[in-house]
Protein backbone atom coordinates (compact mmCIF):
# COMPACT_ATOMS: atom_id res chain seq x y z
CA UNK A 1 0.00 0.00 0.00
CA UNK A 2 1.31 3.63 -0.24
CA UNK A 3 1.49 4.56 3.44
CA UNK A 4 4.06 1.12 3.36
CA UNK A 5 5.73 2.56 0.24
CA UNK A 6 6.20 5.81 1.85
CA UNK A 7 7.29 4.71 4.97
CA UNK A 8 10.37 2.37 3.40
CA UNK A 9 11.32 4.89 1.44
CA UNK A 10 11.30 7.33 4.51
CA UNK A 11 13.38 4.57 5.91
CA UNK A 12 15.93 3.94 3.39
CA UNK A 13 16.03 7.85 2.86
CA UNK A 14 17.37 8.08 6.60
CA UNK A 15 19.54 5.10 6.32
CA UNK A 16 21.52 7.01 3.52
CA UNK A 17 21.76 10.34 5.86
CA UNK A 18 23.14 8.58 8.41
CA UNK A 19 25.62 6.68 6.10
CA UNK A 20 26.78 10.13 4.78
CA UNK A 21 26.39 12.08 8.42
CA UNK A 22 28.95 8.87 9.31
CA UNK A 23 31.35 9.47 6.10
CA UNK A 24 31.57 13.42 7.23
CA UNK A 25 32.01 12.61 10.52
CA UNK A 26 35.05 10.06 9.91
CA UNK A 27 36.21 12.74 7.09
CA UNK A 28 36.37 15.29 10.02
CA UNK A 29 38.07 12.78 12.38
CA UNK A 30 40.73 12.24 9.81
CA UNK A 31 41.42 15.70 9.20
CA UNK A 32 41.88 16.94 12.65
CA UNK A 33 44.07 13.91 13.65
CA UNK A 34 46.36 15.07 10.56
CA UNK A 35 45.76 18.67 11.60
CA UNK A 36 46.94 17.74 15.16
CA UNK A 37 50.10 16.20 13.83
CA UNK A 38 50.88 18.55 11.47
CA UNK A 39 50.85 20.89 14.13
CA UNK A 40 52.68 19.13 17.07
CA UNK A 41 55.34 18.99 14.33
CA UNK A 42 55.48 22.67 14.25
CA UNK A 43 55.40 23.24 17.92
CA UNK A 44 58.49 21.03 17.87
CA UNK A 45 60.73 22.79 15.13
CA UNK A 46 59.35 25.90 16.91
CA UNK A 47 60.47 24.81 20.80
CA UNK A 48 63.99 23.71 18.82
CA UNK A 49 63.98 27.34 17.36
CA UNK A 50 63.31 28.91 20.87
CA UNK A 51 66.18 26.61 22.81
CA UNK A 52 68.26 27.84 19.79
CA UNK A 53 67.66 31.14 20.19
CA UNK A 54 67.45 31.32 23.42
CA UNK A 55 71.77 29.84 23.28
CA UNK A 56 72.46 32.75 21.26
CA UNK A 57 71.08 35.18 23.61
CA UNK A 58 72.88 33.44 26.78
CA UNK A 59 76.27 33.40 24.86
CA UNK A 60 75.75 37.45 23.27
CA UNK A 61 75.27 38.28 26.75
CA UNK A 62 78.32 36.28 28.17
CA UNK A 63 80.01 37.74 25.55
CA UNK A 64 78.71 41.42 25.98
CA UNK A 65 79.38 40.98 29.77
CA UNK A 66 83.40 40.16 28.72
CA UNK A 67 83.40 42.63 27.07
CA UNK A 68 82.01 45.65 29.35
CA UNK A 69 84.54 43.84 31.84
CA UNK A 70 86.58 44.88 29.19
CA UNK A 71 86.89 48.47 28.60
CA UNK A 72 85.55 49.39 32.05
CA UNK A 73 89.34 47.80 32.64
CA UNK A 74 90.92 49.90 30.00
CA UNK A 75 89.11 52.58 30.98
CA UNK A 76 90.34 52.67 34.48
CA UNK A 77 93.66 51.77 33.59
CA UNK A 78 93.83 54.80 31.43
Amino acid sequence: DERELKRQRRKQSNRESARRSRLRKQAECEELAQRVESLTMENMSLRQELEQAMEERNKLAAENAALLVSSLTLFYLD
